[in-house]
């Protein structure tokens, strides 16, 4: 276990490959990858996740829908033996985040609303070959909503609800990852080349998903794939074709965000509130100590008192910063294993 935990929520329509990714990027981390490796804390979980895996390698049998009982999962991501961050994820239907609650709705339902209030990260998970129409049409600035199959103004609304509300309390708004699944299918549908469908995405990515321009708000978009599967939404797909690409960058992101937006930025503001006090408490020993060495005597308890507490103080400071310096070397680390990828800054792309 580490001693830092992130709550991983992911959003996406029903069919959106929310269930697959996990399992694929689970067994991507879990047989390690450049020096990263991820665990399951409950060894029942690694051993389910493991042997379905196993069925899509051998038999083609892609992982079963989540029904209306949401899966818990508890990761650890290590780098070599360092373990870095805690993921608490859970595995919600596609209904969970589309159908209407209230009375007689299934639990679900308000779980997820409640989850997505203490969300660390947000996964929006969308369908690849939908994205691709949306290249192929010119990546527009509105869709009908009657014809969205992703259900993304829903989504992006919800998220948006989130970082207000976040924003309101003084805390940073969730890291987004816009993780697009069967990326293959981009380029195929869209008629474009692979790469320049990627990069129209880029681009327009605020046109589809309006949350990702809001002020304070970072995201990456992620195209993912478990393999060239086609367009179909089969039960069975050739386990010949089962080539796994990017499934580690989104949980990379969501380490990298926590660590700037939370141990960084927060450890550099409790370094600064040290640093007041210290020279305060430095004000207050000097005032003591004056007036020469009869004064002081009479004041050796305080004086003593004063001292032991700023001792203690500059030992915090020292923690604190101590800190800070390894989540930025860290973070700076993360940087790099992201130098590609297309991150957004209160809507400004940048490229890793």
């Amino acid at each position: 276990m580490s001693d830092h935990r992130i709550t991983m929520t992911m959003l996406g329509a029903t069919g959106s490959g929310k269930t697959t990714y996990l399992h694929g990027m689970y067994a991507t981390l879990s047989m390690g990858l450049r020096g990263y490796f991820m665990y399951a804390t409950d060894p029942d979980t690694d051993l389910d996740l493991a042997e379905a895996w196993e069925k899509l390698c051998a038999d083609g049998r892609l992982p079963s829908p989540s029904n209306e009982d949401p899966t818990d999962y508890e990761f650890v991501l290590r780098h070599g033996v360092t373990s870095l961050v805690d993921f608490d994820c859970q595995d919600f239907r596609g209904g969970a985040a589309t159908e209407r609650g209230g009375d007689g709705a299934p639990a679900d339902i308000a779980t997820l609303t409640a989850r997505l209030e203490r969300s660390d990260s947000i996964f929006l998970v969308l369908d690849g070959q939908h994205v691709g129409r949306w290249v192929a049409d010119d990546t527009p600035a509105h869709l009908n909503p009657a014809a969205d199959p992703m259900k993304i103004a829903r989504f992006s609304r919800a998220i948006s609800n989130v970082c207000d509300q976040r924003r309101q309390r003084g805390e940073p708004s969730p890291s987004i990852v816009v993780l697009v699944t069967k990326a293959d299918l981009l380029g195929t549908i869209s008629g474009l080349p692979a790469h320049e469908a990627l990069e129209k995405t880029a681009r327009n990515l605020s046109h589809l998903v309006k949350v990702i321009d809001s002020e304070g708000v970072t995201a990456m978009l992620c195209p993912v794939q478990l393999g060239s599967f086609g367009g179909a939404s089969p039960v069975t797909v050739d386990p010949a074709l089962v080539n796994p690409q990017n499934l580690h960058h989104p949980m990379i992101f969501a380490l990298l965000h926590y660590l700037d937006e939370g141990i960084v930025r927060h450890g550099e503001e409790l370094v600064r509130s040290i640093e007041r006090q210290l020279g305060e408490q430095e004000q207050e020993l000097a005032g003591l100590r004056s007036g020469g060495w009869v004064k002081s005597l009479f004041r050796k308890g305080e004086i003593n008192r004063k001292d032991a507490e700023f001792a203690e103080r500059r030992e915090l400071h020292g923690e604190a910063q101590a800190r800070v310096t390894a989540a930025r070397g860290r973070a700076e680390q993360l940087v790099e294993e992201l130098r590609y990828m297309p991150i957004y800054r209160s809507g400004k792309l940048q490229i890793g």
